[in-house]
C-alpha cells in the first residue's frame, strides 16, 4: 500500500515561489491494538504484553519529560517538551518571567534508523483521481442522510462512502464536517466511529 498525496495550490510564502505544495491524504488513524495484532503474528509477544509495555513506557516517558529531560528511544527517536506561558516583565526587577507555564506539546525527532526504514515507502499521486462526486452538493448529502437513517439508527463511514460514491478520504472529511456542524454525533469510539443523527439539520 502506498502513501496517498495531492498537489494543491500554494498560498503565502513558499520556497522558490513554488506554485504547488504536497499534502498527504492520510488514511484513518491506526491504534495500538491493530498494530499489536500485527506484531503478535510476527513475534512471540501478545497484544496484552505490548499494550502493557507501551503503557509503562508512556508513564515513564511522561515522568522523564516532567523532570525536564530529553528522552531517547533507540531506533525510534528523541522526545522533549515544548513550554509555553504568559511572558511578562517584573516591574521591580525588570526581568522577564513566565506566568502559568505549561507543556504546549511534545516535540519528536526521528532517529536515523527509523528514517532508513521509511526509505522503502511508496507513494501515490491522487491529485487528479478525486472526481467531482467527491464533492457532493448539500442536497445530495441531505438526501443520503435521510435514506441512511430511514433504515438504521446508526451509520458508519463506509455507509457515507457507498451512498454518495465517495473516496475513503472524502468520506472521512465529510463525516468530520457533519460532526462539527452537529448533524452527526459519534456514539462510538475515536477509532471506531459509529454515528447517530445529530440534533441540528
Amino acid at each position: 500500500m502506498a502513501v496517498p498525496y495531492k498537489l494543491v495550490k500554494s498560498n503565502g510564502n513558499v520556497p522558490n515561489d513554488a506554485k504547488m505544495r504536497v499534502v498527504v491524504d492520510l488514511y484513518p488513524t491506526v491504534d495500538m491494538e491493530l498494530m499489536g495484532r500485527h506484531i503478535e503474528k510476527a513475534t512471540a509477544l501478545t497484544v496484552a504484553d505490548l499494550i502493557g509495555a507501551f503503557e509503562a513506557v508512556k508513564v515513564e516517558l511522561a515522568d522523564q519529560l516532567m523532570l525536564g529531560n530529553r528522552v531517547h528511544l533507540p531506533g525510534l527517536g528523541y522526545f522533549w517538551p515544548a513550554v509555553k506561558g504568559e511572558l511578562y516583565e517584573d516591574p521591580k526587577t525588570h526581568r522577564f518571567r513566565l506566568r502559568n507555564p505549561y507543556v504546549r506539546t511534545v516535540n519528536f525527532r526521528p532517529e536515523k534508523a527509523l528514517m532508513q526504514l521509511l526509505e522503502a515507502t511508496e507513494f501515490e499521486n491522487r491529485t487528479y483521481l478525486e472526481k467531482a462526486y467527491d464533492r457532493p452538493s448539500a442536497e445530495d448529502i441531505e438526501a443520503a442522510l435521510k435514506r441512511l437513517f430511514a433504515d438504521a439508527d446508526y451509520i458508519f463511514i463506509g455507509d457515507l462512502q457507498s451512498e454518495l460514491g465517495l473516496s475513503k478520504s472524502a468520506a472521512y472529511r465529510l463525516a468530520r464536517r457533519l460532526e462539527a456542524e452537529g448533524r452527526l454525533y459519534n456514539a462510538g469510539s475515536t477509532y471506531r466511529k459509529m454515528y447517530r443523527k445529530g440534533e441540528t439539520k
